[in-house]
């Protein structure tokens, strides 16, 4: 749309402010013509300054008939969108992300049919703008997550960030929203604010730069600020480039964890006079798991060197060397399958606590296993209390001879029925119980596991309730809190335990 303005019998082309605007509303006939006297009246008013001269507005296409313009605009759009002066209308988003959701929604209907009539060039267009909008979005959600992480939002309702933020994504995967977590975190740190700026300007994924941020929270512990931040430029320049893969980038963040290593940041201080970060070799310690796939899961040991003796006792010691068979044969076990074997068995020694009764239920293997209720006999498979873990009934039986080992039937529905021997007042049998039932915190939104959770009684004991099953719940020490402040209620049907916020 243009607009027209005569001058001595010319009429020059000016472009319209309404085309800079966002579509308005519909409008009544009467609204359409009281608008057009306005216009009709404002262009008589440019007409007659052109014919006079007025600062020079007279000379089409002149450095002043367009600032003349622009200011007009920039007037309209200010009064649209902003009519307190507080910057934007806070609506502006919502709205924006209203019309883009509309306009995907209608290029993701389309079906095979109708791309199948797209020109090559108009597919390879299409996916490489496709990517770019994820991309988009990507910035938008971590954006959003840095002031849901500075306001407190998640912790208001007792979760952590990740699980806030998959409760409103739910396609959102646990590694997704763990780099989303420890980005946000990263960015909380001096040393993460150009690794928070390439993620807000869209030169790095999510996924590479959380694979530094973890990296540089595990590595900050060791580093003074200014170490930290040389380290945060390098990790973060290769997140940035397109021609670092990701399996390279990897190799750059382990180059940082060697480096450091070597550079030996113990100078032989007394641990008690030391001000500075701790020594590289204790602040890198940790140990992480790491499914491998169908039935094997990896766990990985970075021990500093001082406790390695204690490995290697296990690991080259007394219970990894060969045994032979009882015929005389060779062990059959190779040297990894031996040193697992030992460490294990040190696992299980301390689970079992020989020679005293368990220290604690939370220190026990707990098993699942569906029972015939008429013969008492185990059917089917056992399931481990972290969950993902199955066995035969068989290789359960065997694991009653390693430690502590509870026997739980189960009811149509999964819910807890014969506990064995257990006591009133959430006793261990009771604890271990509701660990097979509710697995976590049954708070909405919740993954704490259960081994970190406290028993809740539905009807509080000071209201004369009874410590049973069906009235029990497991709850995270935060959410318990939450429960007691805001006097929640909930019902358990089964295996489901259901709260009424």
């Amino acid at each position: 749309m243009s607009i027209r303005s005569s001058r001595a019998g010319v009429e020059e082309e000016f472009f319209d402010p309404g085309d800079r605007l966002p579509a308005a509303d519909p409008v009544t006939v009467a609204q359409a013509a009281a608008a057009e006297a306005v216009a009709a009246e404002q262009l008589a008013l440019l007409n007659a300054a052109a014919a006079d001269g007025v600062d020079g507005v007279d000379v089409p296409g002149s450095p002043a008939a367009e600032a003349a313009w622009a200011d007009i605009v920039a007037t309209l759009e200010a009064d649209l969108l902003d009519p307190g002066r507080l910057g934007w209308a806070p609506e502006v988003l919502s709205s924006c992300l209203s019309q883009a959701g509309t306009a995907l929604d209608v290029a993701t209907g389309l079906e095979d049919g109708d791309l199948t009539r797209l020109m090559d060039e108009a597919v390879r267009d299409a996916v490489q703008e496709a990517g770019r909008l994820s991309t988009r979005t990507e910035r938008l959600t971590y954006a959003l997550a840095v002031q849901v992480h500075a306001r407190g939002l998640h912790t208001g309702v007792g979760l952590s960030l990740v699980d806030w933020v998959r409760a409103r994504c739910p396609f959102m995967s646990l590694q997704q929203g763990s780099a989303l977590k420890q980005v946000v975190e990263a960015g909380t740190h001096h040393w993460g604010a150009p690794l928070d700026r390439a993620v807000r300007e869209g030169r790095t994924s999510l996924a590479r730069a959380g694979r530094v941020a973890r990296v540089m929270l595990r590595l900050r512990r060791a580093l003074d600020p200014d170490q930290a931040e040389a380290y945060a430029q390098i990790a973060t320049g290769a997140a940035c480039s397109t021609k670092i893969s990701d399996a390279d980038l990897g190799k750059v963040c382990t180059r940082l964890l060697t480096d450091l290593l070597d550079e030996d940041p113990d100078r032989g201080e007394d641990p008690d006079d030391r001000t500075g970060p701790e020594p590289a070799r204790q602040a890198l310690r940790c140990v992480t798991r790491t499914p491998l796939g169908e039935g094997m899961v990896r766990y990985t040991v970075d021990a500093p060197v001082e406790d390695a003796p204690m490995f290697d006792g296990i690991l080259f010691g007394p219970l990894a060397t060969p045994v032979p068979r009882p015929e005389g044969e060779k062990d059959s076990r190779d040297a990894g399958q031996r040193q697992y074997d030992a460490v294990k068995t040190v696992v299980s020694r301390g689970l079992a606590n020989p020679g005293a009764p368990a220290s604690s239920a939370r220190a026990s293997v707990i098993l699942t296993v569906k029972a015939d209720p008429r013969t008492g006999r185990p059917t089917g498979t056992a399931e481990s209390a972290t969950g993902g873990t199955w066995f035969t009934s068989t290789a359960a039986g065997r694991y009653a001879c390693m430690g502590d080992l509870t026997p739980v039937v189960l009811g149509e529905m999964g819910e807890p029925l014969d506990l064995g021997r257990t006591q009133r007042l959430a006793s261990p049998g009771q604890f271990k119980a509701l660990l097979v039932r509710d697995k976590h915190c049954t708070y909405p939104g919740c993954t704490i596991p259960g081994t970190w959770c406290e028993v809740h009684h539905l009807i509080w004991w000071c209201r004369h309730g009874d410590t049973d099953i069906v009235l029990l719940v497991l709850l995270c020490p935060r959410h318990h809190t939450v429960v007691h402040t805001e006097d929640l209620m909930a019902t358990v049907v089964g295996d489901v335990v259901t709260w009424h916020l």
